[in-house]
């Protein structure tokens, strides 16, 4: 059991610098860990346990079996393991102590940044070159490429990321950061969210080429990990946010629909206290296109239950409708029940 725990502990710990703010239990699974911690410190001995805990315990464990037999370290590393995990999971989003541990990790002065990663600078204005969409849309790509900060900011041999797509389409899909699959291929969801994103497209009737898809980021930001993602700073947000507009100039969509909660900040505003709770599901609005925040496809693939793509595919419903797409009743049942 302690093997299992420890993986998931681990697990966990991996989604907390990746910057996953909250993790979805199935029911009854927080009641099994907390029964698996009464049921470890009903047979630890009184003096492997915390103080306070051994006051609780200690009497009752005397009249059972006596003095306080010697100590047995295994219980003690068994216990606080599985108060770990619990502590873990049952953070809600914004809560005291999730705030201090992001805060502490974020040691770069001013920005919030990593140790070693370079400052981000104010962004610079432009303004698009005449012409057609595709003239456009070319002179923004090449000046997006070769950025001097999108580049010193990338890995060895990794690509700077610009949105792909239809260039009059009705929906344009917005992104938080480029991934591992990204920064590789210099294309927006080209990993298992991304096929994940395409099969979602497939069923609202279009194709992924009928679309557009751009990301709130052009670069994959930096960390100290060899694995996982970071969720980017303000600063790196606001430094790409007026290459997204362009796009979003070029493209003129009827709706923008926001993946993710990078996304949510970076059209609404950067606001750490945001949550994909309160606004996810409503119309609002960016630059005069009508905008839907909802989940991210790797939310999806974490929480691969009825509920959570029941959630995301009524946002669907709702971009479909906007602009028009027709709506059959097999599409309206889907994950329903």
């Amino acid at each position: 059991m302690r093997v299992e725990l420890q993986a998931v502990v681990d697990e966990l710990k991996r989604w907390r610098d990746a910057g996953q703010e909250s993790v979805y239990l199935q029911p009854g699974t927080l009641e099994a860990i907390q029964a698996k911690v009464a049921e470890i410190r009903a047979a630890a001995s009184p003096d492997t346990l915390p103080e306070n805990q051994r006051r609780e315990v200690e009497p009752a464990f005397q009249a059972k079996h006596g003095p306080t037999p010697t100590r047995r370290p295994r219980i003690k590393q068994d216990a606080e393991l599985i108060k770990n995990f619990i502590k873990e999971a049952e953070k809600s989003p914004g809560s005291a102590p999730a705030k201090k541990k992001v805060a502490k990790k974020a040691v770069q002065k001013g920005q919030g940044l990593p140790p070693g990663v370079k400052e981000i600078p104010a962004p610079t204005e432009f303004e698009l070159p005449g012409g057609d969409k595709q003239t456009q849309w070319d002179w923004l790509r090449d000046k997006v490429l070769s950025d001097e900060v999108c580049n010193e900011h990338l890995r060895p041999t990794k690509k700077v990321v610009f949105g792909v797509g239809n260039l009059d389409a009705d929906i344009f899909f917005c992104g938080e950061a480029p991934g591992e699959d990204e920064e590789i291929q210099g294309e927006p969801f080209v990993g298992k969210a991304g096929q994940l994103l395409d099969k979602i497209i497939g069923a609202m009737g279009v194709k992924r080429e009928q679309t557009y898809i751009g990301n709130i980021m052009n670069w994959r930001p930096e960390h100290d990990k060899p694995f996982g993602n970071r969720a980017p700073v303000e600063a790196e947000i606001n430094y790409c946010l007026p290459y997204l507009i362009g796009q979003l100039e070029i493209v003129k969509p009827k709706v923008i629909v926001a993946l993710g909660l990078t996304a949510a900040n970076g059209l609404l505003g950067y606001d750490p206290e945001r949550r994909m709770g309160k606004v996810r599901g409503q119309w609002l609005e960016f630059s005069g296109v009508p905008l839907i925040i909802t989940y991210h496809p790797s939310y999806l693939l974490r929480n691969q239950t009825n509920h959570s793509k029941r959630l995301v595919w009524e946002d669907m419903l709702l971009a479909m409708e906007k602009v028009g797409l027709p709506i059959s009743d097999k599409q309206r049942g889907f994950f329903k029940g």
